[in-house]
């Protein structure tokens, strides 16, 4: 196979291009960090020099879109064809403007190769539809879901749009590093988007087929109401879904490839204040009466539970109409933040749940950090990825929420994850701890978390360092031990 890589790859990524870059349909299950975005840019390009593809279309999450466009594609791109393409990032918040309109049009317009990267929920907006549409009239178009995972459900409005553009598209791609972290059953819609015909031709015309074949249900009743209703309870065959799976991706992990430093993991604890411990053991014990009804605990009620008690632990007191009141005075939790980030000389990323959170870490840490989650536009993420990852830039500290910060970016002039607060999302751990582990860290990573002791802090953080997805293990009994 004949083609002049920009930037070198490393193995894997030489392997896989030389394996895959003819093929219609490929998925990347790589691990976060190790380079599977340069592996679809080198076969964009390959595609291009042999008039394969005329247009490649790049859906990704929000923020992730824009990264594909700034950061990686100018990097690994050929220097050679930088004049045959136009490309552009959607801006959703400015899709309507005239000269977001315009933008539009002169990627449209010309004649080269076009490049387009899309966030997920542009795909359902009018004015997104109608710039795919006119991308895949009369294109030949190499189409890429990055993160896939964001496509795991198949009745979603999101992936029923992306299995629609699937259709249409002559070559796919799929990547995630987590394809099935919450469950088995996640692979489902995301094959489906390499070929729509991949499940049927295997027994599975439909996702209810699949999942009795893959999943372990049992029957419940409703105490109140006697109404019966199933519920997963484990899963089956998963070596028959992985040999259906093999064939049309690949999968690599960071162990198997590349020679990063090692991750470090502490725990620092805190004790609570009397008041926070007198309101604890309250929603405590109101916890414990509501599981002594003997009414059926479905996993969504015990999660709510658990995060009641969570949000106590952060300092807050949840009200009925779900508002978080602060308690008076100190913030046990934030005042260990605030000394470890003291007795820090580096670079460090703070991961927090709830937006209350990182509006206290950004009051305590002021001009010293930059923040990112979903008060914060797309050019203020851009900014704030820009000054921490500069070397020369005072920033020290990337305040973020893993919701919006855990995928699709490069973080490695960290040193330090402090996760102040943890969401309950496996997804959301794994994809958040490897911005900072990836290809270009050469120093071992401490990941530190906050706990208050005797807590649920001890168990979620168990379970997720476990890779346990707390959704699947949290059962009534189980919120009772974790109580």
């Amino acid at each position: 196979m004949s083609y002049e890589f920009q930037t070198e790859p490393f193995e894997h990524q030489r392997r896989v291009f030389e394996d895959t870059a003819n093929e219609p349909a490929f998925g990347l299950f790589w691990e976060q960090g190790t380079g599977k975005t340069k592996a679809i840019i080198d076969t964009a390009a390959y595609l291009w020099e042999q008039d394969e593809i005329d247009t490649v279309v790049i859906v990704a999450p929000n923020g992730v879109h824009r990264n594909w466009i700034t950061d990686e594609i100018p990097v690994h791109w050929p220097k050679r064809h930088a004049r045959d393409v136009a490309m552009m990032f959607w801006e959703s918040k400015k899709s309507g403007t005239v000269k977001h309109k315009a933008e539009v049009g002169r990627v449209l317009e010309h004649d080269g190769l076009r490049i387009v990267a899309m966030n997920y929920e542009a795909m359902r907006t009018k004015l997104g539809e109608k710039a795919l549409k006119k991308l895949f009239v009369d294109h030949e178009v190499l189409l890429v879901f990055d993160e896939s995972h964001y496509l795991k459900s198949p009745g979603a409005l999101r992936s029923m749009r992306a299995h629609a553009l699937a259709k249409r598209a002559k070559y796919k791609r799929i990547l995630t590093g987590t394809p099935i972290a919450n469950s088995p059953f996640d692979a489902y819609s995301q094959l489906k988007c390499l070929d729509d015909r991949y499940w049927k031709d295997k027994g599975f015309s439909v996702f209810s087929t699949f999942k009795t074949h893959f999943g372990i249900f049992q029957k419940f009743t409703n105490g109140q109401t006697g109404q019966q209703f199933e519920t997963i309870v484990g899963y089956r065959n998963l070596d028959e879904l992985k040999a259906m799976i093999d064939p049309i991706t690949d999968r690599v992990t960071k162990d198997d490839v590349l020679d990063l430093p090692p991750k470090l993991y502490q725990k620092r604890y805190f004790e609570m204040t009397a008041e926070q411990r007198s309101v604890y053991k309250q929603v405590k014990e109101q916890a414990i009466a509501f599981l002594d009804s003997g009414d059926t605990i479905t996993t969504p009620l015990a999660l709510v539970q658990l995060l009641r008690l969570q949000q106590i632990t952060c300092g807050f007191v949840p009200t009925d109409d779900g508002d978080l009141e602060e308690f008076d005075g100190v913030n046990p939790r934030l005042d260990l933040l605030e000394e470890i980030c003291d007795g820090l000389g580096h670079k460090a990323i703070i991961w927090a749940r709830f937006r209350r959170d990182i509006d206290l870490i950004m009051q305590r840490l002021g001009d010293k950090a930059v923040r990112y989650d979903g008060q914060t536009t797309d050019d203020e993420r851009s900014e704030a990825k820009a000054r921490f990852q500069d070397p020369e830039d005072p920033i020290q500290f990337f305040v973020g929420n893993p919701a919006a910060g855990a995928t699709g970016l490069t973080l490695h002039q960290a040193r330090t994850v402090i996760y102040a607060s943890n969401s309950f999302k496996l997804t959301d751990r794994l994809q958040s701890e490897d911005r900072a582990h990836r290809i270009g860290q050469e120093h071992p990573v401490a990941y530190i978390d906050l706990i208050a002791p005797g807590t649920v802090d001890e168990h979620i953080v168990r379970a997720l360092r476990d890779k346990d997805e707390i959704s699947t293990v949290l059962t009534g009994d189980k919120l009772r031990d974790w109580i």
